[in-house]
């Protein structure tokens, strides 16, 4: 059986993939780009050339891909002044999920180093789904600064339809509505 295709838009051109994760380097070599290009989600509609993007997240690990998603394969610091150096422990240890099988990224955004974890597996039958997006936001110093809160989907509650203790509160993080444990 054949996979189904992708079609994601890079640089506003359509490309077809079967794959449902794509890394960094293979959205480079689909378009021939060097290998220190920055690859961008963009997030929002109109994206008018030449402006920065508010929302828009660096793809920095394998992420999955959707149907319709628009990327963009610039020039390092196309998108800015001063890189931050993200954490050398953190960027080893989110290549060790992406090796143990979870689709994970990590970018850094206001200050802080954000892990977003696709399709992560909860415990069953306590919650209303069986898997989440989890957002960890953790300081730059980490492991010094220690992670303090997490995110996941705004429709993540308890099976019966309450929302869990300490988890009241919706932010907006990353250009998505998600509910806060704290």
């Amino acid at each position: 059986m054949e996979k189904k295709k992708i079609t994601i838009l890079i640089n506003q051109r359509p490309f077809h993939f079967h794959e449902e994760t794509l890394s960094p380097v293979e959205f480079r070599n689909a378009i021939g780009a060097s290998s220190d290009y920055e690859v961008w989600l963009v997030m929002h509609s109109p994206d008018p050339e030449g402006q920065l993007p508010d929302d828009d997240i660096q793809i920095t690990g394998p992420v999955e891909i959707k149907d319709g998603q628009r990327y963009r394969v610039v020039p390092p610091g196309t998108f800015g002044g001063m890189s931050v150096m993200l954490p050398a422990r953190l960027i080893d240890e989110v290549k060790a999920l992406c090796e143990g099988g979870l689709t994970a990224i990590l970018t850094e955004s206001d200050g802080m180093a954000n892990v977003e974890i696709a399709k992560y597996q909860v415990s069953s039958g306590r919650y209303n789904k069986p898997t989440i997006d989890l957002l960890l936001r953790l300081p730059l110093s980490y492991p010094n600064g220690k992670p303090d809160m997490f995110w996941v989907d705004e429709d993540f509650v308890l099976r019966d339809g309450r929302v869990p203790k300490a988890a009241e509160v919706i932010e907006a993080w990353l250009g998505k509505r998600r509910r806060r444990f704290s």
